[in-house]
């Protein structure tokens, strides 16, 4: 078995081998796998085993061209084993390791010498016969016939693979590339006007002595554009193979082609093509490609190498907007040097607004608002983008109101009242209702957003409130409360009978002075909205057999019920201000003399389940819906009613009106209240505890402080004092008296005449002391031994202070011992 042979073969020592004999026996028997180890092994020749390969590859490729006629694809036993062995051989060389094996080279520096000669192999561009074929006698037919034979076949092979091979030669850090220098006149530019007259033999012929270099990058990609992009891979006037084969390889060969041009181009790594737009057509129609990708490339490419039109045709076509979004901020920029082409860039700003609100990101189309600001702050477009956002407001103000209402005031210079024109009717008034209560409910502190707000006449607001009632109903109280000054009363109060709001109608007749209409219209729309809930709880009930254990969990999980409960509190809050706006008037419904208008709530809420048909006693899922909303709804109201009514008419009025009851609906709220009671007491007990504590500790602390006594010496060592300080008073001249200060810090001060005897002022001030010491130590209040004394400032002084001076280190007198 000849591949048993083989197998044996790359494991033998190559040193001892007959090369000759060996390497006849290989060629003869095909044997390409011990032909490479014994070359490489034995030889370190790595080229002449590819060319062996490749002269069959050659053979193989023309039969298969000449005979497969009706198949689709390069099928050939022999040309797919020989073509996807040399792309393996290539792809490990380039590698540096070895074949088959796969070690790493032993040679670490033969690596920088392979590569350069196995590309001088590829890149040949006419088939030589001086390196052994065959029939070297006859001209060059089939596939040798054609250019770069070597880089054709394998192309025809597994294009996607050999380039493949070649991008990891491009991307490796230690691969050295010969500089490019040319370039092919029909496929290749640097920029705009760039001389083409070059030959196109001339791909890069560098003759450099160092023969690690590679040749250049430009010069193998522009190879490979020879042989894909210009001859389509096979000449058809060639005559090999089928047409219909030839076309479908010539197709896969170009498509791999483009993807490998497009990774280089986005690396920088050679120049653009003219035919850049055949690559954006390929990555548009690619499955899986991705925007980013096109967007990489776009960056990298020089904005002078591409038709801008096309490529945007090109993109815009499979909605890829972000890539249509570069191209058309491409093309302001450059169309904004001329008053000619402004028509041409407030075509491209449009087309930008489009790309943002065409992309699939939310957050991506809110970013059109950062745009529009970033281009406003050009001067030169400013004017342009204007009319563009006015013709794009309506599709703004519907992505965000918000910042729409921003733009108005920031870029647009027009009068509100003339944009509000101009939106009137759109959507059925929603965009201009978006954009108006985006100005007025505005908590923005922007300069240009408040003078906007200050622009809004009433006639606006008017405009405002009928859109609010058409569009946001539940809205419509609030803003009456928010804008007392912005509206009519009798055109807002119309408004709202005529559409039947009742709360909002409420407040406005509360404005005009009808209390009690007021709140007789709000306790007849919550009767409805509670009568309501009922049908709303029996619809959701009804088909249910057996009792709910848990209603109240069952009503907090059901959106519709959950909306009725919103719309009852809604109400009743509404309810609630009008009571308390009012709680200093004691009216009836009737307007006459009576109890607060807080117990008329109170007493609609406690007869609602009798009005509903409710019985008190009933334990079904209805009635135990109803019960928990209706507690929920008075504990809100007791707890309004605290704050502004007495607790004592409160609970009489609990306790004496409805003494007959048995309270079920109060009990929750009672225990509650009481409990917060007990609670509120106790801390405030707590406090004055703690307060007291504090009044006796500090009670303690100042008596301790008086009673603390002062070292006191004799008379001798008293004589010892010295005086440390002199001062003579600018007003008259006198001279104060000196501080004296003995070694235990005791001092004094005092006033005298220029030329008193200092030292018998001294010891009689000194004998007076004595004589006080004495008669505080008979005292019965005397604290500690025979050295300490009750003495305070007063009994220290030995002479009269000015008024307001200070006397350090001694403590004040103690004053309201026992008392705060």
């Amino acid at each position: 078995d000849l591949s048993t042979v083989e197998r044996c073969l790359l494991h033998m020592d190559c040193s001892l081998m007959d090369f000759h004999s060996i390497l006849s026996l290989l060629k003869k028997h095909s044997l390409f796998t011990g032909l490479f180890h014994v070359y490489t092994s034995g030889l370190d020749d790595f080229v002449s085993p590819l060319e062996v390969l490749m002269e069959a590859l050659f053979d193989a490729v023309d039969a298969d061209l000449a005979n497969e006629l009706s198949r689709d694809c390069l099928g050939g036993t022999k040309a797919e084993l020989y073509g996807y062995k040399a792309l393996l051989y290539l792809q490990y060389c380039f590698e540096g390791k070895s074949f088959p094996k796969g070690d790493p080279l032993q040679d670490g520096d033969r690596l920088q010498t392979l590569r350069p000669e196995l590309f001088d192999l590829l890149l040949q561009k006419a088939y030589s016969n001086q390196r052994g074929h065959r029939g070297s006698s006859y001209p060059p037919r089939g596939i040798r016939s054609l250019s770069y034979p070597y880089m054709r076949a394998l192309a025809m092979v597994d294009a996607k693979l050999l380039f493949g091979c070649i991008s990891n030669v491009f991307d490796d850090q230690d691969a050295r590339f010969l500089p490019s220098t040319e370039l092919l006149a029909d496929s290749w530019q640097v920029e705009i006007g760039t001389d083409t007259s070059f030959d196109v033999e001339r791909i890069d012929n560098h003759s450099n002595d160092d023969k690690t270099f590679l040749p250049s990058k430009q010069s193998i990609v522009g190879c490979l554009s020879s042989i894909i992009m210009k001859d389509s891979l096979i000449d058809p006037s060639s005559q090999i193979g089928s047409r219909k084969l030839m076309t479908l390889l010539s197709i896969k060969s170009k498509h791999a082609y483009l993807d490998f041009l497009a990774t280089v181009l986005a690396k920088g790594v050679v120049r653009t093509p003219r035919y850049i737009g055949e690559v954006f057509v390929r990555l548009t129609n690619k499955k899986g490609s991705s925007e980013d990708e096109i967007l990489t490339l776009l960056h990298a490419l020089p904005r002078g190498s591409f038709e801008l039109d096309e490529i945007l045709f090109t993109v815009e076509r499979v909605e890829m907007m972000r890539a249509a979004l570069f191209l058309h901020q491409e093309a302001v920029r450059a169309n904004l040097s001329s008053e000619i082409t402004a028509r041409k860039a407030q075509h491209h700003l449009d087309k930008c607004v489009d790309c943002f609100l065409m992309d699939r990101d939310a957050q991506f189309r809110l970013g059109v608002f950062d745009f529009i600001r970033k281009t406003s702050s050009t001067g030169d477009v400013s004017g342009v983008l204007r009319d563009v956002i006015l013709k794009r407001l309506a599709e703004l103000i519907d992505l965000d109101p918000n910042q729409a209402a921003l733009l108005v005031a920031e870029v647009i210079s027009y009068d509100i009242g003339t944009i509000l024109y101009r939106l009137k009717g759109l959507k059925s008034g929603s965009i201009e209702f978006k954009l108006l209560q985006a100005v007025i409910s505005s908590n923005s502190n922007d300069d240009s957003v408040l003078q906007l707000k200050s622009n809004l006449t009433k006639e606006h607001h008017h405009s405002y409130l009928e859109l609010l009632i058409k569009f946001r109903p539940d809205q419509v109280y609030q803003y009456l409360q928010t804008h007392q000054n912005n509206y009519r009363l009798d055109e807002a109060l119309k408004q709202c009978q005529d559409c039947e709001i009742a709360d909002a109608s409420a407040y406005l007749l509360e404005r005009l002075g009808d209390i009690s209409g007021s709140l007789k219209l709000m306790l007849e729309s919550l009767d409805e909205r509670l009568r309501n809930f009922k049908l709303a709880l029996q619809s959701n009930f009804g088909s249910m057999r057996s009792r709910t254990r848990n209603v109240s969990v069952y009503i907090q999980q059901n959106e519709s019920l959950v909306k009725e409960v919103n719309r009852i509190k809604q109400i009743l809050s509404a309810v609630l201000d009008l009571c308390e706006r009012n709680k200093n008037d004691h009216l009836t419904l009737d307007n006459e003399s009576g109890p607060l208008l807080w117990f008329h709530v109170l007493d609609k809420l406690v007869g609602t389940k009798p009005q509903l048909g409710v019985s008190l006693d009933s334990k079904d899922n209805v009635a135990l819906g109803i019960s928990s909303v209706l507690s929920e709804i008075l504990l809100m109201t007791m707890q309004r009613m605290i704050t502004n009514v007495p607790l004592i008419d409160l609970m009489k009025k609990i306790t004496k009106d409805y003494s007959g009851n048995a309270l079920g609906e109060f009990r929750e709220m009672l225990v509650s209240m009481l409990t917060t009671y007990r609670s509120e007491l106790g801390i405030c007990s707590n406090a004055v505890d703690v307060m007291l504590h504090d009044i006796r500790q500090l009670s303690h602390k100042r008596k301790s402080t008086k009673v603390k006594g002062i070292f006191v010496h004799d008379g001798a060592s008293l004589s010892t004092a010295r005086a440390t300080l002199v001062e003579i008073s600018p007003a008259d001249g006198k001279v104060l008296s000196p501080v004296f200060e003995n070694a235990h810090g005791l001092s004094s001060f005092g006033t005298s005449q220029t030329g008193v005897d200092q030292s018998a002022l001294l010891q009689r001030r000194l004998n007076g002391r004595r004589t006080r010491l004495h008669h505080r130590c008979n005292n019965k209040r005397r604290r500690g031994g025979n050295n300490l004394s009750l003495v305070t400032v007063s009994e220290f002084s030995v002479a009269p202070f000015e008024e307001g001076r200070v006397v350090a280190g001694n403590l004040s007198d103690a004053q309201h011992i026992g008392g705060l």
